[in-house]
């Protein structure tokens, strides 16, 4: 199954910004991409995952402690990435 991805990849990201610059945040079509808030985007996948007929067992608790994980490992590896190279 393919999931159209949201927002411009290779186009003009200002552009975007410009037009979007009074769309509130949830309404915009990159959302959650630029929130790194675990409940933003467990609200996210349980949205797609109803709209696109998903996985109708999974639940918004269960999303956000895997999102929270699976952010919370980014922020760590780019912590460790920044404290290896200042050595």
């Amino acid at each position: 199954m393919k999931v159209p991805y949201p927002g411009p990849m290779c186009g003009d990201r200002m552009a975007h910004e410009l037009e979007h610059a009074n769309t509130p945040l949830h309404d915009c079509s990159d959302w959650p991409l630029p929130s790194f808030d675990a409940q933003d985007w467990a609200k996210a996948f349980i949205k797609a995952a109803t709209e696109n007929k998903w996985l109708d067992k999974i639940d918004e608790e269960i999303m956000v402690t895997w999102f929270a994980n699976a952010l919370m490992r980014g922020y760590d590896e780019g912590t460790a990435r920044v404290a290896d190279k200042e050595g």
